[in-house]
């Protein structure tokens, strides 16, 4: 796993950023193109042949400057699913072969200058300067799901967006350290995104860093490891604004909850703001260090609920105006919009995938958007409205596809075959129940909330891998949304 990701931001911080534009370049620095060849070849294996062919082979590298790879999609939709689902693994593909770990930044560009940056690139070979300078921040982001502007604000979300935008603008006092928290998929890292790449963060003088806990926890262990502590404290340390998503991945691990609470204890000392996010409030993180939760509960805490009706219609309504700047043309009847806002009503991830699958089935290949059509597509992830699933029906409906009793699905037994039903559970009733990741826990022998976190991103990772589970999943989700046995 590589080192925190630093945000796909050109101006973003002294930091590591300024580090490698610091570098000096020579005749060891492999040429961009090269570069973008094994990037290629080792996403291809990664990801398949069929999927590398469908979003990936349409991506050309334009230009690469003494800090990021700056990579072309052809359209706003490419470029934000290629962000959505595979951002982290084409950074990380490329930072394998790149010597100086460059971010990567995907925009989208005309095609024909996207085929002249591609040769003038190539032309450069091992002397890489920067041509141009990339748009601002607010015009570089617009149409994607990473700025305020996308962002779509109503009762769930109203004060943890406010606070946001006054940490945007730098007015700090009372929102330090500032923690929002929901579920998955609601809009927590849209926040945090937003405030790193406004235009007060993205000043060439301010350090800014965003990472996972996953990612600090890798860098804090590899530091002592390779017995580098003092620099990974000095780095971390320096910065301006620190924002860290998924606090909930460090709770238990008591060594590097003790550092991150005296990095948070030295940026708040320093004037340094300090954005973190997790799945539950702080005082429902169980293994969460009573120091650091008393730190957090000193700042700002804000919930994002569950999204309305009207919220999730504007929702779709702001995608399809942001596509229409695109796909010239592009228009989606009411009544569908209407249909997909009321039926999905997991959270506004899904809801954005849903219509993303259905344009790309219809509009995109010039078919009609119908109600008819949207039924088909969408059918196995729309519910009825009226029929409420409950975690004993879906315990009952997994047992039953995988021969198991309700027993044995629940037992602490960890035998592969018992092991992943249960985790597909568990991820079932993450997404198609409004009840808490401590209550699903417990309906499962009192399990708590990691292990169902766990449980529920094991499965969304072997979804888009696996193919029989995939199908597995898919199946069980028809038969509780439309009651059959």
């Amino acid at each position: 796993m590589p080192r925190g990701e630093w945000i796909e931001v050109a101006q973003l911080g002294a930091g590591e950023v300024s580090t490698l534009s610091e570098q000096h370049y020579d005749a060891q620095t492999p040429p961009p193109q090269i570069l973008w060849g094994k990037t290629c070849q080792h996403l291809q294996k990664e990801i398949g042949v069929e999927k590398f062919a469908s979003w990936v082979k349409p991506l050309h590298l334009v230009e690469v400057d003494k800090s990021m790879a700056h990579i072309a999609a052809p359209n706003a939709f490419c470029r934000d699913w290629v962000k959505e689902n595979l951002g982290r693994k084409l950074t990380r593909a490329w930072q394998i072969f790149d010597p100086h770990n460059r971010a990567v930044f995907i925009k989208t560009i005309d095609a024909k200058l996207a085929t002249e940056a591609t040769t003038a690139t190539t032309e450069k070979n091992d002397t890489v300067t920067a041509t141009s300078q990339p748009a601002a921040p607010g015009n570089t982001l617009q149409g994607t799901s990473t700025c305020f502007d996308d962002f779509v604000s109503d009762a769930s979300n109203e004060v943890a967006f406010a606070v946001a935008r006054q940490i945007s603008q730098g007015n700090t006092a009372g929102f330090n350290p500032f923690y929002v928290h929901g579920g998955y998929g609601v809009g927590k890292t849209h926040l945090m995104r937003a405030i790193a790449q406004s235009p007060l963060w993205t000043q060439a003088d301010k350090r800014v860093r965003f990472l996972t806990a996953e990612e600090f926890v890798y860098d804090f262990v590899s530091s002592m490891q390779a017995k580098k502590t003092h620099a990974f404290k000095a780095k971390m340390r320096a910065l301006d604004l620190l924002l860290l998503d998924d606090l909930q991945f460090m709770t238990g691990k008591n060594a590097s909850q003790d550092e991150f609470f005296h990095t948070l204890s030295a940026l708040a000392s320093a004037g340094a703001q300090i954005v973190l996010s997790a799945d539950n409030a702080p005082g429902e993180l169980s293994g969460l260090d009573p120091r650091l939760r008393s730190r957090i509960t000193g700042g700002t805490v804000c919930e994002i609920g569950q999204s309305s009706l009207v919220l999730r219609r504007q929702i779709l309504e702001r995608r399809v105006a942001l596509l229409a700047r695109e796909y010239h043309g592009l228009a989606i009847p009411g009544e569908v919009l209407d249909m997909i806002a009321e039926e999905i009503c997991t959270n506004p991830r899904e809801l954005i995938g849903a219509l993303n699958t259905l344009l790309a089935r219809t509009a995109l290949i010039g078919q009609a958007v119908t109600m008819d059509r949207c039924r088909e597509i969408l059918g196995d992830i729309m519910r009825d409205p009226s029929r409420k699933v409950s975690i004993a029906q879906i315990q009952q409906a997994v047992a039953a596809n995988y021969d198991l009793t309700t027993e044995q699905l629940l037992s602490r037994r960890r035998t592969r075959n018992i092991v992943r039903p249960r985790q597909v559970a568990m991820y079932l009733a993450k997404h198609m129940t409004t009840c808490s990741l401590p209550m699903i826990g417990g309906r499962f022998d009192g399990r708590d909330h990691a292990t169902v976190i766990h449980a529920e991103k094991q499965i969304a990772l072997l979804i888009a891998t696996e193919p029989a589970l995939a199908s597995d999943v898919k199946a069980i989700r028809r038969k509780l949304l439309l009651g059959t046995d």
